[in-house]
């Protein structure tokens, strides 16, 4: 410490070359979750929107469990709970399921992903239903089907409603 002050602003500057160490790994971890969060936010926010029975159940609980505990519980769940799980697999089914080799970062990605996830359904469900049904119904009179005209005219709409969240 410097003369009894909390910030040292010398010892900051230093840090920064062990702080950008860790760069890429948080880089990864970023884009890796925002991509697979994203995919199942997407698939998360269509099962509650078309009202899929026993998948609306399953997703509801999924974004209530995510929603409501912190990302470092999450975390460890990953880390310690999934190697727990295997191992009651194995011992239930008699399988050989192992994690030893997983690297520690996949654990990471899961974690962050589920979480990313979780949030990404509410956003992308709001931004679908944001828009017009009278324009859905429009791509349907002119021939589409719920493919073209979720791709053509609901998706385009609603990216530019999502992408500020």
């Amino acid at each position: 410490m410097n003369g009894g002050s909390i910030f040292d602003l010398g010892y900051m500057i230093r840090s920064i070359p062990e702080i950008l160490q860790g760069l890429p790994n948080t880089l990864a971890i970023t884009l890796v979750s925002l991509i697979l969060g994203l995919v199942i936010g997407f698939a998360c926010a269509l099962t509650r929107i078309y009202q899929i029975p026993v998948l609306k159940r399953i997703v509801g609980l999924y974004i209530s469990f995510t929603r409501g505990t912190p990302l470092l519980v999450q975390i460890f769940l990953s880390y310690y709970g999934i190697p727990l799980v295997l191992r009651a697999l194995n011992e239930a089914w008699g399988t050989d399921l192992n994690v030893n080799g997983v690297p520690v970062l996949a654990f990471a990605f899961l974690a962050y992903s589920l979480n990313v996830g979780a949030y990404m359904t509410e956003t992308v469900r709001a931004a679908i239903l944001s828009v017009d049904q009278g324009q859905v119904e429009a791509a349907y009179a002119v021939g589409m089907t719920g493919f073209q005209a979720m791709r053509r005219i609901v998706l385009p709409q609603a990216a530019m409603v999502a992408v500020p969240n």
